[in-house]
């Protein structure tokens, strides 16, 4: 006859539900940034999304534009000022193309008023192979030699990584400095504006607004071209 084995049972020690425990501490004084691929890099409060960047990623195939920070897309300007997740956007990225033209457009029209500081430039519209069309005033249109001479300039800018700074303005200064320059359109949109201020845009002191976001600096701005097109 088998032998039976007499029943047992696992007995859980009872745990008594006291407080966790907490102590305190002082603030601390860094903050910690977590890419997607798991890494953490930290540095003192307040340094700006750029550093961690180059930290993070010294020699990136395809230039990083800005960010995505907790679900917001971020310039690398931005502060961290608290421990955050982050997702580089690079010129791969919708959002850092938009970036990047915005940002090659300020510079074309810095080269501009530097070297024929009586033309005024509008940025019309897009064309397919992934440019803009823009349109001078105040100045015949440009021949091949200028704009070679203006494409020599924006990379002299490039060189030099002069940075692109950025201020918020009381609205009434920002009108007045469009008023100041005869940009009726931008001031008719300007005094219907809600808010109190506008974020002015400044590259080797040309100051400008534009709708959205751009590079810190004009390193980032290494890749383009100027071509003529009709009717000039």
């Amino acid at each position: 006859m088998a032998s039976q084995q007499a029943p047992w049972q696992i007995t859980i020690p009872k745990v008594s539900p006291g407080p966790a425990r907490v102590w305190p501490a002082e603030p601390r004084q860094t903050a910690q940034v977590r890419f997607a691929d798991g890494r953490v890099f930290e540095a003192p409060v307040g340094t700006q999304l750029e550093a961690y960047i180059r930290a993070a990623y010294p020699n990136p195939p395809v230039p990083i534009i800005a960010a995505i920070i907790n679900r917001e897309l971020r310039e690398l300007t931005y502060h961290i000022v608290t421990d955050v997740d982050v997702t580089p956007i690079t010129l791969a990225d919708s959002d850092g193309v938009r970036i990047y033209r915005r940002s090659l457009s300020f510079l074309m029209m810095v080269a501009i008023h530097e070297l024929f500081p009586e033309a005024r430039v509008f940025v019309d519209h897009s064309v397919p192979f992934g440019g803009y069309f823009c349109e001078v005033q105040g100045h015949p249109p440009f021949t091949k030699g200028e704009l070679g001479r203006i494409e020599a300039r924006m990379r002299e800018i490039v060189a030099e990584d002069a940075p692109i700074g950025k201020e918020r303005v009381p609205l009434e200064e920002a009108i007045a400095l469009f008023e100041e320059r005869g940009e009726t359109e931008k001031v008719r949109l300007l005094k219907r504006r809600q808010k109190a201020y506008l974020t002015l845009y400044s590259l080797r002191g040309v100051r400008d607004y534009f709708h959205g976001y751009m590079v810190p600096s004009a390193g980032y701005l290494r890749y383009f071209a100027l071509q003529p097109m009709p009717p000039g």
